[in-house]
Protein backbone atom coordinates (compact mmCIF):
# COMPACT_ATOMS: atom_id res chain seq x y z
CA UNK A 1 0.00 0.00 0.00
CA UNK A 2 1.11 3.53 -0.60
CA UNK A 3 2.81 5.49 2.17
CA UNK A 4 0.88 8.46 3.50
CA UNK A 5 2.29 11.92 3.90
CA UNK A 6 3.15 12.66 7.52
CA UNK A 7 3.50 15.83 9.52
CA UNK A 8 1.23 18.76 10.24
CA UNK A 9 -1.06 18.19 7.25
CA UNK A 10 -1.98 14.65 8.32
CA UNK A 11 -2.53 15.68 11.96
CA UNK A 12 -4.72 18.65 11.02
CA UNK A 13 -6.67 16.50 8.57
CA UNK A 14 -7.43 13.99 11.31
CA UNK A 15 -8.50 16.76 13.68
CA UNK A 16 -10.85 18.16 11.02
CA UNK A 17 -12.43 14.73 10.57
CA UNK A 18 -12.98 14.38 14.31
CA UNK A 19 -14.46 17.88 14.54
CA UNK A 20 -16.81 17.17 11.65
CA UNK A 21 -17.87 13.91 13.29
CA UNK A 22 -18.72 15.64 16.56
CA UNK A 23 -20.64 18.38 14.73
CA UNK A 24 -22.78 15.80 12.88
CA UNK A 25 -23.42 13.83 16.08
CA UNK A 26 -24.48 16.98 17.96
CA UNK A 27 -26.87 17.91 15.15
CA UNK A 28 -28.47 14.46 15.26
CA UNK A 29 -28.74 14.63 19.05
CA UNK A 30 -30.61 17.94 18.84
CA UNK A 31 -32.87 16.50 16.15
CA UNK A 32 -33.65 13.40 18.23
CA UNK A 33 -34.71 15.24 21.38
CA UNK A 34 -38.13 15.84 19.88
CA UNK A 35 -38.71 12.07 19.61
CA UNK A 36 -36.43 10.60 22.29
CA UNK A 37 -36.90 6.80 22.56
CA UNK A 38 -33.93 5.35 24.42
CA UNK A 39 -31.39 6.90 22.06
CA UNK A 40 -27.75 5.85 22.35
CA UNK A 41 -24.37 7.03 21.16
CA UNK A 42 -20.92 5.61 21.70
CA UNK A 43 -17.23 5.72 21.02
CA UNK A 44 -14.71 2.91 20.91
CA UNK A 45 -10.97 2.74 20.38
CA UNK A 46 -9.30 -0.51 19.34
CA UNK A 47 -5.64 -1.47 19.21
CA UNK A 48 -4.68 -4.46 17.07
CA UNK A 49 -1.00 -5.44 17.26
CA UNK A 50 0.55 -8.50 15.62
CA UNK A 51 3.56 -10.16 17.20
CA UNK A 52 7.10 -9.56 15.88
CA UNK A 53 6.41 -5.93 14.90
CA UNK A 54 4.05 -6.84 12.08
CA UNK A 55 0.77 -5.08 11.32
CA UNK A 56 -0.63 -2.59 13.81
CA UNK A 57 -4.10 -1.08 13.48
CA UNK A 58 -5.68 1.68 15.54
CA UNK A 59 -9.40 2.17 15.03
CA UNK A 60 -11.68 4.95 16.28
CA UNK A 61 -15.39 4.20 15.96
CA UNK A 62 -18.27 6.58 16.64
CA UNK A 63 -21.82 5.24 16.55
CA UNK A 64 -25.31 6.57 17.20
CA UNK A 65 -28.85 5.17 17.29
CA UNK A 66 -31.73 7.60 17.71
CA UNK A 67 -35.33 8.34 16.87
CA UNK A 68 -36.17 10.82 14.12
CA UNK A 69 -39.91 10.35 14.50
CA UNK A 70 -42.48 7.95 15.94
CA UNK A 71 -41.71 5.30 13.31
CA UNK A 72 -38.28 6.25 11.96
CA UNK A 73 -34.87 5.87 13.53
CA UNK A 74 -31.36 6.70 12.37
CA UNK A 75 -28.31 4.54 12.99
CA UNK A 76 -24.85 5.68 12.08
CA UNK A 77 -21.25 4.64 12.38
CA UNK A 78 -18.07 6.53 11.52
CA UNK A 79 -14.72 4.74 11.50
CA UNK A 80 -11.12 5.93 11.23
CA UNK A 81 -8.43 3.27 10.74
CA UNK A 82 -4.68 3.83 10.89
CA UNK A 83 -2.72 0.82 9.60
CA UNK A 84 1.06 0.35 9.59
CA UNK A 85 3.75 -2.28 9.94
CA UNK A 86 5.17 -5.25 8.09
CA UNK A 87 3.22 -7.79 6.07
CA UNK A 88 4.25 -10.84 3.96
CA UNK A 89 4.90 -10.20 0.27
CA UNK A 90 3.63 -13.60 -0.88
CA UNK A 91 7.10 -15.13 -1.20
CA UNK A 92 7.98 -18.15 0.96
CA UNK A 93 11.12 -18.12 3.15
CA UNK A 94 14.39 -17.96 1.22
CA UNK A 95 15.03 -21.57 2.29
CA UNK A 96 12.40 -22.54 -0.30
CA UNK A 97 13.45 -20.22 -3.12
CA UNK A 98 14.75 -21.73 -6.39
CA UNK A 99 18.27 -20.32 -6.17
CA UNK A 100 20.78 -21.27 -8.90
CA UNK A 101 23.39 -23.87 -7.95
CA UNK A 102 27.11 -23.42 -8.66
CA UNK A 103 26.67 -25.64 -11.73
CA UNK A 104 23.78 -23.48 -12.99
CA UNK A 105 25.93 -20.37 -12.66
CA UNK A 106 28.90 -22.13 -14.29
CA UNK A 107 26.90 -23.37 -17.27
CA UNK A 108 25.44 -19.95 -17.94
CA UNK A 109 28.81 -18.19 -17.59
CA UNK A 110 30.56 -20.85 -19.70
CA UNK A 111 28.18 -20.43 -22.61
CA UNK A 112 28.66 -16.66 -22.60
CA UNK A 113 32.46 -16.94 -22.28
CA UNK A 114 32.68 -19.62 -24.96
CA UNK A 115 30.73 -17.52 -27.46
CA UNK A 116 32.90 -14.49 -26.74
CA UNK A 117 36.26 -16.34 -27.02
CA UNK A 118 35.20 -18.30 -30.08
CA UNK A 119 34.12 -15.13 -31.89
CA UNK A 120 37.42 -13.40 -31.09
CA UNK A 121 39.53 -16.38 -32.11
CA UNK A 122 37.52 -16.96 -35.28
CA UNK A 123 37.91 -13.35 -36.35
CA UNK A 124 41.66 -13.46 -35.78
CA UNK A 125 42.24 -16.81 -37.55
CA UNK A 126 39.92 -15.93 -40.41
CA UNK A 127 41.93 -12.83 -41.16
CA UNK A 128 45.31 -14.54 -40.88
CA UNK A 129 44.69 -17.94 -42.41
CA UNK A 130 41.51 -18.33 -44.42
CA UNK A 131 42.05 -15.22 -46.50
CA UNK A 132 45.51 -16.42 -47.51
CA UNK A 133 44.19 -19.86 -48.34
CA UNK A 134 46.52 -21.58 -45.86
CA UNK A 135 43.73 -23.17 -43.86
CA UNK A 136 40.12 -24.24 -44.43
CA UNK A 137 37.29 -22.99 -42.20
CA UNK A 138 36.79 -26.46 -40.64
CA UNK A 139 40.53 -26.83 -39.96
CA UNK A 140 40.60 -23.40 -38.38
CA UNK A 141 37.62 -24.19 -36.14
CA UNK A 142 39.18 -27.47 -34.97
CA UNK A 143 42.46 -25.77 -34.22
CA UNK A 144 41.01 -23.01 -32.03
CA UNK A 145 38.50 -25.09 -30.04
CA UNK A 146 40.89 -26.47 -27.36
CA UNK A 147 42.15 -23.04 -26.42
CA UNK A 148 38.64 -21.49 -26.59
CA UNK A 149 37.30 -24.19 -24.28
CA UNK A 150 40.14 -23.74 -21.83
CA UNK A 151 39.77 -19.97 -21.73
CA UNK A 152 35.97 -20.19 -21.42
CA UNK A 153 36.24 -22.73 -18.60
CA UNK A 154 38.68 -20.51 -16.69
CA UNK A 155 36.47 -17.43 -17.07
CA UNK A 156 33.30 -19.36 -16.21
CA UNK A 157 34.87 -20.80 -13.05
CA UNK A 158 35.90 -17.36 -11.83
CA UNK A 159 32.51 -15.83 -12.68
CA UNK A 160 30.48 -18.67 -11.11
CA UNK A 161 32.62 -18.70 -7.98
CA UNK A 162 32.20 -14.95 -7.49
CA UNK A 163 28.43 -15.06 -8.11
CA UNK A 164 27.90 -18.09 -5.88
CA UNK A 165 29.90 -16.57 -3.02
CA UNK A 166 27.96 -13.32 -3.33
CA UNK A 167 24.71 -15.29 -3.22
CA UNK A 168 25.58 -17.53 -0.27
CA UNK A 169 27.21 -14.76 1.77
CA UNK A 170 23.98 -12.75 1.76
CA UNK A 171 22.58 -12.82 5.33
CA UNK A 172 19.09 -13.64 3.95
CA UNK A 173 20.28 -16.70 2.01
CA UNK A 174 18.34 -19.74 3.22
CA UNK A 175 16.39 -17.61 5.72
CA UNK A 176 13.58 -19.64 7.31
CA UNK A 177 11.00 -16.87 7.80
CA UNK A 178 8.86 -15.23 5.13
CA UNK A 179 10.06 -11.89 3.73
CA UNK A 180 8.08 -8.86 4.82
CA UNK A 181 7.41 -5.44 3.39
CA UNK A 182 6.49 -2.25 5.23
CA UNK A 183 3.16 -0.54 4.62
CA UNK A 184 1.12 2.35 5.97
CA UNK A 185 -2.45 3.34 5.21
CA UNK A 186 -5.33 5.40 6.57
CA UNK A 187 -8.99 4.54 6.02
CA UNK A 188 -12.16 6.52 6.59
CA UNK A 189 -15.56 4.79 6.52
CA UNK A 190 -19.13 5.54 7.46
CA UNK A 191 -22.50 3.78 7.37
CA UNK A 192 -26.02 5.17 7.80
CA UNK A 193 -29.25 3.25 8.26
CA UNK A 194 -32.85 4.37 8.67
CA UNK A 195 -35.10 1.70 10.23
CA UNK A 196 -38.74 2.44 9.37
CA UNK A 197 -41.50 0.69 11.32
CA UNK A 198 -44.91 0.10 9.76
CA UNK A 199 -47.53 -2.58 10.34
CA UNK A 200 -45.55 -5.72 11.25
CA UNK A 201 -42.42 -4.68 9.36
CA UNK A 202 -39.17 -2.93 10.12
CA UNK A 203 -37.75 -1.87 6.77
CA UNK A 204 -34.15 -0.58 6.84
CA UNK A 205 -32.42 1.07 3.88
CA UNK A 206 -28.76 1.92 4.45
CA UNK A 207 -25.69 3.30 2.72
CA UNK A 208 -21.97 2.90 3.37
CA UNK A 209 -18.75 4.46 2.13
CA UNK A 210 -15.08 3.63 2.72
CA UNK A 211 -11.98 5.27 1.26
CA UNK A 212 -8.23 4.79 1.38
CA UNK A 213 -5.49 5.69 -1.06
CA UNK A 214 -5.92 2.59 -3.22
CA UNK A 215 -9.45 1.37 -2.47
CA UNK A 216 -12.80 3.14 -2.56
CA UNK A 217 -16.01 1.32 -1.66
CA UNK A 218 -19.63 2.46 -1.99
CA UNK A 219 -22.41 0.29 -0.62
CA UNK A 220 -26.18 0.23 -0.39
CA UNK A 221 -28.42 -2.27 1.38
CA UNK A 222 -32.04 -2.96 2.23
CA UNK A 223 -33.42 -5.27 4.90
CA UNK A 224 -36.97 -6.15 5.89
CA UNK A 225 -37.76 -7.74 9.27
CA UNK A 226 -41.28 -9.14 9.31
CA UNK A 227 -42.76 -9.98 12.74
CA UNK A 228 -45.56 -12.52 13.13
CA UNK A 229 -46.76 -15.26 15.48
CA UNK A 230 -47.37 -12.63 18.18
CA UNK A 231 -43.86 -11.29 17.49
CA UNK A 232 -42.35 -14.62 18.52
CA UNK A 233 -41.06 -15.15 15.00
CA UNK A 234 -39.10 -12.73 12.81
CA UNK A 235 -38.40 -13.29 9.13
CA UNK A 236 -35.46 -11.33 7.69
CA UNK A 237 -34.91 -10.70 3.98
CA UNK A 238 -32.08 -8.51 2.79
CA UNK A 239 -29.77 -7.48 -0.03
CA UNK A 240 -26.53 -5.53 0.00
CA UNK A 241 -24.35 -4.35 -2.84
CA UNK A 242 -20.85 -2.89 -2.88
CA UNK A 243 -19.47 -1.06 -5.88
CA UNK A 244 -15.73 -0.63 -5.44
CA UNK A 245 -12.71 0.59 -7.34
CA UNK A 246 -9.27 -0.84 -6.62
CA UNK A 247 -5.79 0.12 -7.77
CA UNK A 248 -4.13 -2.92 -9.35
CA UNK A 249 -0.41 -3.77 -9.43
CA UNK A 250 0.05 -1.33 -12.35
CA UNK A 251 -1.69 1.50 -10.41
CA UNK A 252 -4.67 1.30 -12.76
CA UNK A 253 -8.10 1.64 -11.17
CA UNK A 254 -10.15 -1.55 -11.57
CA UNK A 255 -13.81 -2.21 -10.77
CA UNK A 256 -15.12 -4.74 -8.28
CA UNK A 257 -18.74 -5.43 -7.34
CA UNK A 258 -20.24 -7.56 -4.58
CA UNK A 259 -23.85 -8.64 -4.01
CA UNK A 260 -25.17 -10.54 -0.99
CA UNK A 261 -28.69 -11.89 -0.49
CA UNK A 262 -29.87 -12.97 2.96
CA UNK A 263 -32.89 -14.92 4.19
CA UNK A 264 -33.21 -15.74 7.86
CA UNK A 265 -35.54 -16.43 10.74
CA UNK A 266 -35.37 -15.77 14.48
CA UNK A 267 -37.65 -17.84 16.67
CA UNK A 268 -38.39 -17.15 20.32
CA UNK A 269 -38.43 -20.50 22.12
CA UNK A 270 -39.15 -19.28 25.64
CA UNK A 271 -39.18 -15.81 27.20
CA UNK A 272 -35.46 -16.32 27.84
CA UNK A 273 -34.21 -18.23 24.80
CA UNK A 274 -34.27 -17.96 21.02
CA UNK A 275 -32.62 -19.40 17.92
CA UNK A 276 -31.50 -17.76 14.67
CA UNK A 277 -30.95 -19.37 11.27
CA UNK A 278 -29.65 -17.43 8.25
CA UNK A 279 -28.76 -18.34 4.68
CA UNK A 280 -26.62 -15.94 2.62
CA UNK A 281 -25.72 -16.17 -1.06
CA UNK A 282 -23.02 -13.88 -2.40
CA UNK A 283 -21.32 -13.09 -5.68
CA UNK A 284 -18.21 -11.03 -6.50
CA UNK A 285 -17.00 -9.93 -9.93
CA UNK A 286 -14.16 -7.80 -11.23
CA UNK A 287 -10.67 -7.33 -9.85
CA UNK A 288 -10.43 -9.72 -6.87
CA UNK A 289 -6.64 -10.00 -6.61
CA UNK A 290 -4.48 -8.41 -3.92
CA UNK A 291 -2.17 -5.97 -5.76
CA UNK A 292 0.44 -6.22 -2.98
CA UNK A 293 0.86 -10.00 -3.09
CA UNK A 294 3.15 -11.77 -5.53
CA UNK A 295 4.20 -15.31 -6.38
CA UNK A 296 7.55 -16.99 -6.93
CA UNK A 297 7.81 -19.29 -9.94
CA UNK A 298 10.13 -22.19 -10.65
CA UNK A 299 11.48 -23.82 -13.86
CA UNK A 300 14.05 -21.56 -15.54
CA UNK A 301 13.20 -18.62 -13.27
CA UNK A 302 15.95 -18.53 -10.64
CA UNK A 303 16.09 -16.04 -7.79
CA UNK A 304 19.44 -14.25 -7.64
CA UNK A 305 18.91 -11.72 -4.82
CA UNK A 306 17.91 -13.12 -1.40
CA UNK A 307 17.07 -9.60 -0.22
CA UNK A 308 14.59 -8.85 -3.00
CA UNK A 309 12.39 -11.56 -4.49
CA UNK A 310 11.54 -11.45 -8.18
CA UNK A 311 7.75 -11.89 -8.00
CA UNK A 312 4.93 -12.12 -10.48
CA UNK A 313 1.71 -10.35 -9.45
CA UNK A 314 -0.85 -12.85 -8.21
CA UNK A 315 -3.82 -13.59 -10.45
CA UNK A 316 -7.10 -14.64 -8.84
CA UNK A 317 -10.31 -15.53 -10.71
CA UNK A 318 -12.45 -12.51 -11.58
CA UNK A 319 -15.61 -14.19 -10.31
CA UNK A 320 -16.54 -15.75 -6.99
CA UNK A 321 -19.78 -17.10 -5.54
CA UNK A 322 -20.32 -18.06 -1.91
CA UNK A 323 -22.92 -19.58 0.37
CA UNK A 324 -23.13 -19.12 4.15
CA UNK A 325 -25.26 -20.99 6.67
CA UNK A 326 -25.49 -19.48 10.16
CA UNK A 327 -27.12 -21.03 13.23
CA UNK A 328 -27.25 -19.29 16.61
CA UNK A 329 -28.74 -20.05 20.02
CA UNK A 330 -29.12 -17.67 22.98
CA UNK A 331 -30.20 -18.72 26.48
CA UNK A 332 -30.53 -16.78 29.73
CA UNK A 333 -29.78 -18.91 32.81
CA UNK A 334 -31.66 -17.69 35.87
CA UNK A 335 -29.68 -19.47 38.64
CA UNK A 336 -26.40 -18.00 37.32
CA UNK A 337 -27.81 -14.61 36.33
CA UNK A 338 -26.03 -14.94 33.01
CA UNK A 339 -26.62 -15.79 29.36
CA UNK A 340 -24.98 -18.08 26.83
CA UNK A 341 -24.48 -17.35 23.12
CA UNK A 342 -23.56 -20.25 20.84
CA UNK A 343 -23.25 -20.03 17.05
CA UNK A 344 -22.00 -22.04 14.10
CA UNK A 345 -21.23 -20.71 10.63
CA UNK A 346 -20.50 -22.72 7.48
CA UNK A 347 -18.97 -21.04 4.42
CA UNK A 348 -18.42 -22.43 0.92
CA UNK A 349 -17.30 -20.67 -2.26
CA UNK A 350 -16.46 -21.31 -5.89
CA UNK A 351 -12.75 -21.12 -5.06
CA UNK A 352 -13.25 -24.46 -3.27
CA UNK A 353 -12.84 -22.98 0.22
CA UNK A 354 -14.95 -24.62 2.92
CA UNK A 355 -14.88 -22.90 6.31
CA UNK A 356 -16.36 -23.59 9.73
CA UNK A 357 -16.66 -21.11 12.60
CA UNK A 358 -17.75 -21.92 16.16
CA UNK A 359 -18.37 -18.99 18.50
CA UNK A 360 -19.00 -19.36 22.25
CA UNK A 361 -19.76 -16.46 24.62
CA UNK A 362 -20.98 -16.11 28.17
CA UNK A 363 -22.35 -12.88 29.67
CA UNK A 364 -22.13 -12.92 33.46
CA UNK A 365 -23.80 -10.19 35.48
CA UNK A 366 -21.99 -9.37 38.73
CA UNK A 367 -23.93 -7.10 41.07
CA UNK A 368 -26.06 -4.38 39.57
CA UNK A 369 -23.54 -2.61 37.36
CA UNK A 370 -20.93 -5.06 36.01
CA UNK A 371 -21.18 -7.61 33.19
CA UNK A 372 -18.18 -9.83 32.38
CA UNK A 373 -18.15 -11.67 29.03
CA UNK A 374 -15.55 -14.35 28.23
CA UNK A 375 -15.48 -15.61 24.63
CA UNK A 376 -13.89 -18.29 22.45
CA UNK A 377 -13.95 -18.62 18.66
CA UNK A 378 -12.56 -21.37 16.45
CA UNK A 379 -12.22 -21.07 12.67
CA UNK A 380 -11.04 -23.62 10.09
CA UNK A 381 -10.81 -23.41 6.30
CA UNK A 382 -9.66 -25.61 3.44
CA UNK A 383 -7.23 -24.43 0.76
CA UNK A 384 -8.27 -22.44 -2.31
CA UNK A 385 -7.97 -24.30 -5.60
CA UNK A 386 -5.36 -21.87 -6.98
CA UNK A 387 -3.09 -21.55 -3.93
CA UNK A 388 0.62 -22.26 -4.46
CA UNK A 389 3.65 -21.79 -2.25
CA UNK A 390 5.69 -21.67 -5.48
CA UNK A 391 4.06 -21.75 -8.91
CA UNK A 392 5.76 -24.76 -10.50
CA UNK A 393 6.32 -23.68 -14.10
CA UNK A 394 7.07 -20.13 -15.26
CA UNK A 395 6.63 -21.20 -18.90
CA UNK A 396 3.21 -22.76 -18.30
CA UNK A 397 1.37 -20.59 -15.79
CA UNK A 398 -2.03 -21.76 -14.51
CA UNK A 399 -5.19 -19.75 -15.17
CA UNK A 400 -5.21 -18.43 -11.59
CA UNK A 401 -2.53 -18.45 -8.90
CA UNK A 402 -1.86 -16.87 -5.52
CA UNK A 403 0.59 -17.39 -2.65
CA UNK A 404 -1.46 -15.40 -0.13
CA UNK A 405 -1.29 -17.42 3.10
CA UNK A 406 -4.89 -16.42 3.84
CA UNK A 407 -5.96 -18.78 1.03
CA UNK A 408 -4.10 -21.79 2.45
CA UNK A 409 -5.50 -24.47 4.73
CA UNK A 410 -5.49 -22.91 8.18
CA UNK A 411 -7.25 -22.45 11.47
CA UNK A 412 -7.53 -19.64 13.99
CA UNK A 413 -8.19 -19.46 17.70
CA UNK A 414 -9.57 -16.37 19.43
CA UNK A 415 -10.19 -16.08 23.13
CA UNK A 416 -10.77 -13.06 25.28
CA UNK A 417 -12.66 -11.21 27.95
CA UNK A 418 -14.83 -8.10 27.91
CA UNK A 419 -16.16 -6.14 30.88
CA UNK A 420 -18.98 -3.58 30.80
CA UNK A 421 -19.61 -1.29 33.78
CA UNK A 422 -22.69 0.91 34.11
CA UNK A 423 -21.24 4.07 35.64
CA UNK A 424 -24.55 5.90 35.60
CA UNK A 425 -28.00 5.21 34.20
CA UNK A 426 -26.98 7.32 31.21
CA UNK A 427 -23.38 6.12 30.80
CA UNK A 428 -21.44 2.83 30.60
CA UNK A 429 -17.77 1.96 30.12
CA UNK A 430 -16.45 -1.20 28.48
CA UNK A 431 -12.97 -2.65 28.01
CA UNK A 432 -11.82 -5.86 26.44
CA UNK A 433 -8.86 -8.02 25.46
CA UNK A 434 -8.63 -10.76 22.83
CA UNK A 435 -5.78 -13.02 21.79
CA UNK A 436 -5.85 -14.05 18.13
CA UNK A 437 -3.69 -16.89 16.75
CA UNK A 438 -3.60 -18.20 13.17
CA UNK A 439 -1.89 -21.47 12.23
CA UNK A 440 -1.20 -23.08 8.86
CA UNK A 441 -2.13 -26.71 8.41
CA UNK A 442 -0.35 -27.75 5.22
CA UNK A 443 3.20 -29.07 5.12
CA UNK A 444 4.52 -26.49 2.68
CA UNK A 445 3.55 -23.02 3.90
CA UNK A 446 5.91 -21.60 6.54
CA UNK A 447 4.34 -21.02 9.95
CA UNK A 448 6.13 -17.66 9.98
CA UNK A 449 3.56 -16.38 7.45
CA UNK A 450 0.69 -16.66 9.91
CA UNK A 451 0.13 -13.85 12.42
CA UNK A 452 -0.74 -13.84 16.08
CA UNK A 453 -2.07 -10.65 17.63
CA UNK A 454 -3.27 -8.94 20.77
CA UNK A 455 -6.44 -6.86 20.49
CA UNK A 456 -7.42 -4.28 23.11
CA UNK A 457 -10.63 -2.23 23.12
CA UNK A 458 -12.04 0.51 25.31
CA UNK A 459 -15.30 2.34 24.81
CA UNK A 460 -18.06 4.57 26.20
CA UNK A 461 -21.78 4.35 25.57
CA UNK A 462 -24.35 6.94 26.54
CA UNK A 463 -28.16 7.03 26.68
CA UNK A 464 -30.08 10.25 26.11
Amino acid sequence: MKFLRTGAYQICSKHRRLALTLAVLLFLVRLSRVNAQDNTSGYRHEWYAEDNDRIKVETDTFNIDMALGPKVRATGQLVFDSISGATPTGAPPQAQWPFPTFNDLYQNAYQQAFNSHFQSASNFNYQNFVVTGLETLQTMTNSILPQVRADAGHDATNSATSSFQSLTNNPNYRNKTVPLTQMQEFRTAFALGFPITFSRHEFTPSIAFSAESDYVSRGIAVNDAFYFNNKNTTLNLGWSGNFDIVRDENLVWEHKSTHDFLAGVTQLLTPKSYITANLTFGTETGYLSDPYRGVITATNFFQDNPSDAALLPEKRPRHRTSEIIYLGYNQFVDPLNGSAEVSYRFFHDSWQINAHTIDLRWNQKIGKRLVVSPMFRYYYQTVASFYYVIVPDFNNLPTAYSSDYRLSELNTFSFGLRATYRIHKHLSLDAGYMRYVMRGLDAATSQSAYPAANVFTVGLRGWF
